[in-house]
């Protein structure tokens, strides 16, 4: 049986060539790649505020991909035909060409819409958006925890590694000097062909660094005048918090408090689902915030953020003054950042505010803002974060 001649060499050559030019091409596809997710990351900013305010993304807890709905992304193209509008300068004055209506009317049509997709982003990119469209400063932490964790730093040198960590600079330095100290190289003709003693590769030294570790308190009082609403919007800016302090600390942890006349410590579900009913003791919430520093959160191992939510509703003058007191002596002076934020205080009740800033006033770990309304969520969430403590 013959050789069939197109399998020859010929042929194999062609295949090689095909096979190489499509790993160029998926090469090349990189930059593209690259430059489409740009231009995602600034739809999603367009309408980053939107998504700030809106349950949609905050539903995906718990996913370190969050998927985000993205307008229909038209790319500019040159279209062949004729210009019926003609180009010119000033106010167009003549009559219509009998053609109004076509394609702009409200009726139906059999054109296609505009359509919404979804993109995976991961919760550290829209975190740094929200960063950017808030121009939130980086958070500089308090204090390290002590514990160390082992980073990996290609730092070293050595003779023996894999081909990807491969020191191409140093090889060639290595094997120059050994062809001149052999006398081997010629300068008309400057060919350095290293040798396997030539050979050097980078190789990973852990280094030790100071691991600061985080603890969010969140607390909620659920009586009976704090609705959905005010679940949902306390809900949202808790979710927004929490992805710009997570994404300043290399590990944090949550601690969620609900209380009414009492307080106790809850997973994140029940935080935002229990639903409302009782009076309000909102010195029983700080209490138990306090009992929790202490038995598993050390204020000299942790970083520790305070945000409370609440109607401000409080049953007395009496417990107003004990909370104060609570925060004054076994809180405010052990933490980075306080957070007090009064939902719906418009409808007449509340009056917290009102004495915290007239007792806590001076106090730079402290901060006190309002919310109303969905469109309160973004000034809420700039001054919690905007002191960068």
């Amino acid at each position: 049986m013959q050789n069939d001649p197109s399998s020859g060499p010929s042929q194999r050559s062609d295949v090689q060539q095909h096979y190489s030019s499509l790993e160029t091409a998926s090469l090349g596809i990189e930059p593209d790649v690259r430059r489409f997710r740009d231009i995602l990351k600034g739809k999603v900013r367009e309408d980053l505020r939107d998504y700030i305010t809106s349950d949609e993304i905050i539903a995906q807890h718990g996913n370190d991909m969050i998927s985000v709905p993205v307008k229909e992304i038209s790319i500019p193209r040159f279209v062949f035909g004729s210009n019926d509008q003609g180009v010119g300068e000033g106010d167009g004055e003549g009559e219509s060409d009998g053609t109004k209506g076509q394609g702009g009317g409200k009726k139906g049509g059999l054109g296609e819409g505009k359509h919404i997709r979804e993109e995976k982003f991961h919760i550290e990119e829209l975190a740094d958006l929200l960063g950017d469209e808030l121009k939130l400063p980086r958070i500089k932490p308090r204090l390290t925890s002590g514990l160390e964790q082992a980073v990996p730093r290609y730092e070293g040198i050595s003779r023996r590694g894999p081909p990807s960590l491969l020191d191409s600079k140093r090889t060639f330095r290595e094997a120059l000097k050994r062809s001149i100290a052999e006398e081997s190289f010629d300068e008309d003709d400057p060919v350095v062909v290293p040798i396997k003693e030539d050979f050097r590769f980078r190789c990973a030294r852990l280094k030790p660094r100071p691991k600061t570790n985080a603890v969010i308190f969140y607390i909620i009082d659920v009586s009976g005048s704090m609705g959905e609403l005010e679940k949902s919007l306390a809900r949202n800016t808790a979710f927004w918090t929490d992805a710009w302090i997570d994404r300043q600390y290399q590990g944090t942890e949550k601690c969620y408090i609900i209380h009414d006349v009492s307080a106790k410590v809850v997973d994140r579900d029940t935080f935002f689902t229990t639903r409302e009913s009782g009076g309000t003791l909102i010195s029983s919430a700080y209490q138990l915030a306090k009992e929790q520093m202490a038995a598993r959160f050390r204020p000299d191992e942790w970083n520790i953020y305070v945000f409370h939510f609440s109607d401000g509703d409080n049953s007395s003058s009496q417990d107003d003054a004990q909370a104060v007191g609570i925060l004054k002596q076994d809180i405010l002076p052990f933490i980075n950042l306080y957070g007090y934020v009064e939902i719906g205080s418009h409808n007449g009740g509340g009056g917290f505010i009102r004495y915290l800033d007239g007792q806590l006033d001076d106090r730079e770990e402290v901060v006190t803002t309002t919310m109303n309304n969905r469109k309160d969520i973004i000034p809420a969430i700039k001054s919690l974060l905007g002191t960068g403590r």
